[in-house]
């Protein structure tokens, strides 16, 4: 699990979270629920040690991960970003090795076990037919299940994804949901998501983290409902 310990956000000179003191669950897959400009991939970025908050710390393991280095970090934590890998001619299995780069030697070079776990890792996602497609030839969401596979390659204990749904049509949100849901529950791994789709998310979601306001509320999904209808009807 990891946990948000009096942690206060700001860009520039507006403050987005203060004193922010919540915990995720492993095994739990959260959405994590604001208007545009609420702070919501700052606050992923924060996770994700790629930003430095204002105050406060993200705990992991009782362990402030901002003090840890990158190669320790990368081996506790993935990030998923809204943009695509689209190289051409780079091949989907190469793709999803990116994720074993904490793990490989100095020349990056794979070991059997590490193409065990691509292998893995697409197939967990269901996309190990595509091992040999080049990435740039995909759709969106295909794109997408690639970027979830390389961060299950990097086997981390968090994985955490900012709007993975964008520009997807509606039935692959529903099945980009339903994955990072089985994800969650069958591995232990604590993830966490930034979304707009609320109607993709409320079905599968163990936890809903409404940020409004420069405050976060934690949230089951039956009180999630009232707490999105109001904010989204200010």
């Amino acid at each position: 699990m990891i946990t948000l310990s009096n942690l206060t956000l700001a860009y520039q000179q507006k403050c987005l979270l203060r004193s922010a003191n919540i915990t995720f669950g492993s095994g739990t897959l959260t959405a994590l629920i604001g208007r545009n400009g609420a702070g919501k991939s700052t606050l992923l970025r924060a996770l994700a040690a790629i930003d430095t908050p204002k105050e406060g710390a993200v705990l992991l393991a009782e362990q402030n991960i901002h003090n840890l280095s990158a190669e320790h970090r990368a081996k506790l934590i993935s990030f998923v970003s809204t943009q695509r890998v689209r190289i051409a001619n780079m091949l989907c299995q190469d793709v999803v090795a990116i994720g074993r780069a904490p793990y490989t030697n100095w020349l990056g070079s794979m070991q059997d076990e590490d193409s065990q776990i691509v292998s893995s890792a697409l197939k967990a996602v269901g996309m190990e037919e595509f091992a040999l497609r080049a990435i740039d030839t995909l759709s969106d969401g295909e794109c997408q299940r690639i970027m979830i596979a390389r961060a299950l390659a990097q086997q981390t204990p968090v994985i955490v994804l900012d709007e993975p749904t964008a520009f997807l049509d509606i039935p692959t949100r529903f099945e980009i949901c339903r994955l990072l849901a089985d994800l969650a529950h069958n591995s232990g791994k604590t993830i966490i998501f930034s979304t707009h789709d609320i109607d993709a998310a409320m079905p599968v979601c163990d936890a809903f983290a409404i940020l409004d306001n420069a405050a976060i509320t934690m949230c089951d999904q039956q009180s999630a409902k009232e707490q999105i209808k109001r904010l989204f009807s200010l």
